[in-house]
């Protein structure tokens, strides 16, 4: 809605230039789990999406744009923050942990191959790398978030701490990468493994 409070419509260019971010974007994806990250070229990205590659170098300027592009679809996922916010504020530590894996489960089936390139990535660039450090951060942040909610290690730093390490090392995407992609598990048998081993780890249960 624009300052006069009257709402417009997408133009036709408007929608034909998304659908042409999308089209990179999604060529990019394909071919970054193929190839690899830094074996991809531009130009193949390019070829891939059926577009010049002066319409790429134009809207994502880099590999890095692109990147930076689905990177930004992966964190910014409504319906996982959601569960996450209902999971902090859930009254049992039991529930607490269900949601969070609910969270956790949602964000990686969607996202953990986009999480495996920006780490090849940053191996690499260190543009990358100070952006993913940045991503990792907000990571710790919000388990540290939830170990800090849970009734059962309020008793001390130290056991806070050791909370939010089980709960890291449990949550890992290359966990779930490994487990959903190389041992075939569902992503809701990841879900149901996560929140038992959450349970168990963290309230004996």
């Amino acid at each position: 809605m624009d300052m006069t409070g009257v709402n417009h419509r997408p133009t036709l260019r408007d929608e034909q230039a998304e659908v042409t971010r999308r089209r990179i974007t999604e060529a990019a994806r394909s071919l970054f789990a193929v190839r690899g990250y830094g074996a991809t070229t531009m130009q193949a990205v390019a070829a891939e999406a059926g577009v010049a590659v002066q319409t790429v170098y134009a809207i994502y300027r880099s590999k890095a744009g692109i990147l930076r592009a689905l990177r930004a679809a992966v964190v910014v996922q409504p319906d996982a923050e959601a569960l996450f916010r209902e999971a902090i504020s859930a009254e049992s530590d039991g529930r607490k942990l269900e949601l969070f894996a609910r969270s956790i489960r949602q964000r990686w089936q969607f996202g953990s191959d986009v999480v495996r390139f920006h780490l090849e990535a940053a191996s690499t660039d260190p543009t990358v790398r100070a952006e993913v450090d940045e991503v990792l951060a907000r990571r710790r942040g919000g388990i540290e978030a939830l170990a800090v909610s849970l009734d059962v290690v309020r008793l001390s730093d130290a056991t806070r701490a050791w909370a939010a390490a089980i709960i890291d090392a449990l949550t890992m995407p290359e966990l779930y990468a490994e487990l959903t992609g190389v041992h075939g598990w569902t992503p809701d048998e990841f879900e149901t493994w996560l929140a038992g081993s959450l349970k168990s780890q963290l309230l004996g249960v």
